[in-house]
């Protein structure tokens, strides 16, 4: 992963899938709640489990509910954009497991994370696993 604020290069942990599984099963039954759960601080949690990053961290410092995350959002030039100042340029194609994905949820433009032909992200009732082929572009991680 390359994260753009602290220019350096950070590489998952040897046992990132077991941390990726880890941290997906901990957010199960947890349901979709800006500045709490929402599909952002998931995916930050789930990729600092496997990398030892501090994304939710520096997140959380930049909203609390729905309308400081979206004014965030917007502020970044959208979704994409705001992901690619942690992440780097996105890229179109097939994610593999592990990369962050954007896709159209129901809620609009909408995080997770790839474990393999699905992508595990946050909803109203927890984590739901959605068709790999609803990717709009992806990071890889």
């Amino acid at each position: 992963i390359r994260t753009i604020e602290a220019e350096c290069i950070v590489s998952r942990r040897a046992d990132w899938h077991d941390k990726m599984w880890a941290a997906i099963d901990a957010h199960m039954d947890a349901p979709f709640d800006y500045g709490k759960t929402d599909c952002c601080l998931f995916t930050a949690r789930v990729v600092d489990a496997f990398c030892d990053t501090e994304h939710e961290k520096t997140l959380a410092e930049h909203y609390k509910d729905e309308a400081t995350a979206l004014a965030y959002i917007e502020v970044s030039g959208g979704l994409e954009a705001a992901v690619s100042t942690y992440l780097g340029q996105s890229r179109v194609g097939r994610a593999q497991r592990g990369d962050v994905v954007m896709f159209n949820g129901a809620r609009g433009q909408t995080l997770g994370i790839c474990v393999g032909q699905t992508i595990a992200s946050v909803y109203s009732d927890g984590v739901v696993f959605l068709p790999r082929s609803l990717s709009i572009c992806y990071w890889t991680v």
